[in-house]
């Protein structure tokens, strides 16, 4: 059995975990609760502008822009979205096991990938797979900056010829304990025409075209935006979540350690007790 000495040196270094865990908990709470309102605000706005370029597309099928139009030479390009640091579950392997599956199937040429967090790029590092760009050390609050320039770097290789196609790996925050990979097409912009649905009628000034080409890249940068938040606030609430429980695990440990504690100290009383007992008993 631990003697006191080091029951207590144990109890001490467990305190000092539940400290930082604890910490780590309030601050990934105060972080989420940023980012889940940077996200409510920006859904509505991702949602209106892919409703307005459905629109205009299915309602114009004679427009035609090269992001809506299909490349048959160049390889598929992945952007992958993970996080920079540990501490959140399964937050980072979920999505990079999606996008290992979804590689699998798009066949030969194989994909390339851009790739946002130091866990998907030693990821990638590990299994030798081709980079074209790696974005680390990103910032608290993820700006539509960032998913603007990612968007101009891959329309410019989708319209040089060098990308068949485009896909968005992230994570979709559902709620605090469900957090959903998934992957969106990017490039090329899809059509999707809906039968039975009476599409908007707008008046276009200028002309169709151009208002399609201007709607356009902006739906792409606006998709890694959404993306980047989706993720961003799955990331703190998977670490709020982890840390919390890594707290509760503390609090049990440091429980078992102090009854073990006490039990050892009762054990040493009742020895000294007996020698003394057993002492007087001699000398009388």
């Amino acid at each position: 059995m631990p003697n006191l000495r080091d029951l207590r040196k144990r109890i001490r270094a467990v305190d000092n975990i539940k400290r930082i865990t604890s910490a780590m908990e309030k601050i990934a709470a105060a972080r989420l609760f940023r980012t889940r309102g940077l996200l409510t605000d920006a859904r509505p706005y991702a949602r209106a502008l892919e409703e307005v370029a459905r629109d205009l597309l299915n309602s114009q099928p004679e427009a035609t822009h090269p992001l809506v139009e299909l490349n048959k030479s160049g390889y598929p390009l992945i952007v992958l979205i993970t996080s920079d640091r540990g501490f959140c579950g399964a937050y980072n392997s979920r999505v990079v096991q999606e996008v290992a599956e979804f590689a699998g199937k798009l066949g030969s040429p194989g994909a390339r990938y851009i790739v946002f967090g130091r866990k998907g790029l030693h990821y990638l590092e590990r299994n030798n797979l081709p980079i074209v760009e790696s974005y680390t050390r990103l910032p608290v609050w993820v700006g539509y900056d960032a998913a603007s320039d990612v968007a101009d770097k891959i329309i410019e290789l989708y319209l040089s010829g060098e990308i068949s196609a485009a896909f968005l790996a992230s994570t979709e925050f559902v709620s605090i304990g469900r957090h959903d990979a998934r992957i969106t097409p990017l490039l090329p912009v899809e059509r999707k025409p809906e039968p039975d649905k009476n599409y908007m009628n707008y008046s276009y000034e200028p002309a169709p075209a151009g208002i399609i080409g201007a709607i356009l890249p902006r739906l792409v940068k606006t998709r890694i935006w959404i993306g980047l938040l989706e993720s961003v606030v799955s990331e703190y609430a998977e670490r709020m979540t982890m840390m919390e429980r890594a707290t509760k695990n503390t609090d049990d440990l440091i429980a078992a350690l102090t009854l073990a504690m006490n039990k050892a100290r009762q054990t040493m009383i009742t020895r000294e007790l007996t020698d003394i007992v057993g002492a007087a008993e001699t000398i009388a």
